[in-house]
């Protein structure tokens, strides 16, 4: 199974409500209907966007870190969820991820060069740092 994860590493004191711009529970009005693309908000199009749209009905984080008040403001239009917190909330995301079959993460962010650095220097070094702390916690239940 593969996922495009789009992963927003917020700076110190950034809430993940301001996360792509968009604070929870606010809706995209009539002069922001760039994202929306069926023209529908209420009612997408196609399957997948429903799923997205229903769960991100539920609540602006859906788990551990999956933000989707972008997905509710926008109908769940494209790309419109983002992984979001520290990178160390977001490095336990990932194995979270791939313990349920996800293969392959497609890491990038909304300000593509500079979410790039950040990520490399620090959400990048924190998965396997992540990955070495959960199979030391599973050898330790192991023995």
């Amino acid at each position: 199974m593969s996922i495009p994860m789009p992963a927003i590493v917020p700076g110190q004191g950034q809430s993940a409500g301001e996360c792509g711009g968009v604070p929870a529970g606010e809706r995209l009005g009539p002069g922001q209907v760039g994202l929306v693309r069926n023209g529908d908000r209420d009612n997408p199009a196609n399957v997948g966007s429903q799923r997205l749209f229903a769960a991100a009905a539920t609540g602006d984080r859906h788990d551990r870190a999956l933000w989707t008040a972008t997905a509710k403001a926008s109908g769940a239009a494209g790309n419109s969820t983002a992984l979001a917190g520290t990178p160390e909330t977001v490095a336990q995301a990932l194995p979270d991820y791939h313990e349920l079959g996800v293969t392959t993460f497609l890491i990038r962010g909304y300000d593509p060069l500079d979410d790039a650095i950040d990520h490399g220097r620090e959400l990048i070094p924190a998965v396997p740092a992540e990955v070495t702390r959960r199979d030391a916690q599973r050898l330790a239940i192991a023995a």
